[in-house]
């Protein structure tokens, strides 16, 4: 099994926070479209990991903490904004 550098991990975590987000707005316009995008996302981030041991999980985790911050973002739109 190969070595990944921190720097790596920060990165590829990173690349992945706006998928995170953009998987909030999906669920924002339409729900089915927020399901669909999730599950595409970790059937794709599963069976890559799987197939080529690419350390996945890292790609899981930039998309949560990016779920969360676009969770935090529509909650605040939602309750001082609206």
């Amino acid at each position: 099994m190969k070595k990944i550098k921190s720097i790596e991990k920060i990165y590829r975590a990173g690349l992945h926070i706006p998928v995170g987000i953009f998987n909030v707005f999906c669920l924002w316009v339409n729900p089915i479209y927020g399901i669909l995008f999730f599950v595409g996302f970790f059937a794709y981030e599963i069976t890559e990991d799987w197939r080529i041991k690419d350390f996945g999980y890292l790609d899981i985790f930039g998309w949560l903490i990016g779920f969360a911050l676009g969770v935090t973002a529509l909650f605040i739109y939602q309750n001082i904004f609206c």
